[in-house]
């Protein structure tokens, strides 16, 4: 069936802006500075051209626009409606600025050498414009378009926090939701359940960003600046989700520390960073400089305690390397003895998993290419109010797909007692719900279901196969590291129908040339201690 993308209205961006307005003023009006409501208030009052012009400007990089750029077709005067915005006073037209921003900001390169006839033709624009001064210049008069300034440009930026609860999303991704590519759960929003509690956690999460955005952007292997970035960052920070922010700031620029070597500052900022990837760093310096009872402290320490299973992994290489380095010797490890099938297939017209898929497909035998979809998908469906649990913090705004603590430790800790009523009912064959949820929820964004790829069908079918206990000790798996385990998955999954008797296989395929991944090792070991039956199929090998 043919679906019609939805024509957009010309102003959609300036009610998806209002939506923004809306929703902080619903949930965080108390957290606004007396600036902003007068901001929001005069903003309100504009004429609808004006509101739609501003909401452009700030939807635009930069602070710094020039008029014969502003050209829209449903604002009828741009001239208009600029006059209009600095009557308001949220821009200001022919501001006073240094040639410098001005030629950085507004002019193209020819521009810059029609002001400045003497500067020298041959270099480039950034050389032309590093010569010049930053002091005022007067332009004004000079140019064939108006200068206009953003004011207040600030406050777009604290809109967008409130809602988005990062800096890096924007106006764009309300476009999805219009044209009906994104459909959301509609789990509730409250003033209790909402994400932000005070303002300063909102100009913390602003200076963060405002640091990781600059060192993202610039890079540096300058310790005076990484330190300068450092220093930048709020001392003490008590929201939880400001806090790792915070902390992923300080890993990356501890690793710009690591990789030139400076290593008491670097150890300093991983030790108080306190997230992955800090104490396998700290580790990794520690062995650089040959200090083996400082990195046997750290490998220990995450052995005894992992923050989660990809870490302990590290850890477990790590102290092998330890040991080498100590002079024990140490075995190699073993990977399992996992059943095999080799196959001599015609590969020259179609992927190997489709031909392979074709070969095992019998009459008694139904096989799906399902690789990481069916699985993840049973998950999303089976813990589906597990996932969009009213859980304070998790949802910031109606347009999210997932929880935002889903790969998180605290994720399982919160929603425990919700947890153990779905094991228990996949465990007693209480499944019917996960059918329904197929039905009432199909379409709706879900961070485990891809619903171009699994059918009704598919759900159906595994959940008369699988053995429900086999299904409960691979959701359990998946619950201690959701973002690890959500990959790694079999190529095929064989649904044998042999009279009454209903049984399944997951099969790993592999063509010439090719071999298991270490996450496919991962699930091949959780399989077969779960008793899951699982085979690789090597073709043409």
């Amino acid at each position: 069936m043919h679906i019609e993308t939805p024509v957009l209205a010309p102003d959609y961006y300036l009610a998806n802006f209002q939506r923004l307005v809306r929703h902080t003023l619903d949930y965080y009006s108390d957290l606004l500075t007396k600036s902003e409501h007068d901001w929001i208030q005069r903003f309100q009052q504009l004429d609808h051209d004006s509101q739609c012009l501003l909401v452009r400007l700030m939807s635009r990089k930069g602070k710094w626009f020039r008029s014969d750029k502003l050209s829209y077709d449903e604002i009828a005067s741009t001239l208009l409606s600029l006059d209009a915005l600095q009557e308001a006073n949220f821009v200001l037209l022919s501001p006073d600025l240094g040639a410098r921003d001005l030629s950085l900001s507004v002019l193209t390169k020819p521009e810059v050498l029609a002001l400045f006839p003497e500067l020298n033709k041959g270099l480039s624009k950034g050389q032309l414009i590093e010569t010049l001064s930053d002091e005022v210049f007067d332009y004004k008069g000079r140019l064939a378009f108006t200068v206009v300034e953003l004011l207040a440009d600030e406050v777009i930026d604290v809109l967008l926090i409130l809602f988005f609860a990062n800096r890096y999303q924007d106006l764009s991704q309300f476009v999805l939701e219009d044209l009906g590519l994104h459909r959301f759960e509609d789990y509730p929003l409250s003033v209790d359940l909402r994400f932000f509690n005070s303002r300063e956690d909102i100009e913390q999460l602003r200076a963060i960003g405002a640091v990781a955005e600059a060192h993202y952007l610039m890079g540096s292997r300058d310790s005076e600046q990484l330190k300068r970035w450092l220093e930048a960052l709020p001392d003490e920070v008590n929201h939880r989700h400001v806090l790792r922010q915070k902390q992923r700031c300080m890993n990356a620029i501890a690793r710009d520390l690591e990789r030139e070597k400076l290593y008491p500052q670097a150890i300093a900022t991983f030790e108080q960073a306190q997230i992955p990837p800090s104490r396998e760093r700290l580790a990794r310096i520690y062995d650089a400089l040959d200090d083996v009872d400082s990195m046997q402290e750290w490998v220990t320490l995450i052995l005894d305690a992992p923050w989660d299973v990809s870490e302990f992994e590290v850890a477990q290489r790590l102290e092998a390397r330890l040991k080498r380095k100590q002079g024990i010797k140490v075995p190699r490890a073993e990977k399992p003895k996992v059943d095999e099938l080799r196959l001599d297939l015609d590969l020259s017209q179609q992927r190997v998993e489709i031909a392979t898929l074709e070969h095992l497909t019998t009459y008694d035998n139904q096989v799906l290419y399902a690789e990481n979809t069916l699985f993840n998908a049973l998950f999303g469906l089976a813990f589906w109010d597990v996932i969009f649990a009213p859980v304070e913090g998790a949802f910031v705004n109606a347009y999210q797909h997932r929880p935002k603590d889903l790969y998180r430790r605290e994720f399982a800790q919160k929603r425990q007692h919700e947890i153990d009523e779905v094991f228990s009912r996949i465990e007693s064959g209480s499944i019917d719900y996960i059918v329904e949820n197929y039905d009432r929820k199909v379409g709706i964004s879900n961070p485990f279901v891809s619903w171009k790829v699994v059918s009704k069908e598919w759900i159906e079918t595994a959940l008369v196969h699988i053995p429900m206990q086999h299904l409960s000790e691979i959701f359990k798996v998946m619950l201690t590291d959701l973002k690890l385990y959500r990959t790694g998955f079999p190529d095929l999954i064989v649904f044998r129908h042999s009279g009454a008797s209903r049984d399944y296989e997951l099969v790993e395929v592999k063509g010439p040339g090719d071999k298991l991944q270490d996450n496919q090792w991962r699930w091949i070991r959780q399989f077969q201690r779960i008793g899951v039956p699982v085979s690789v199929c090597y073709v043409n090998q």
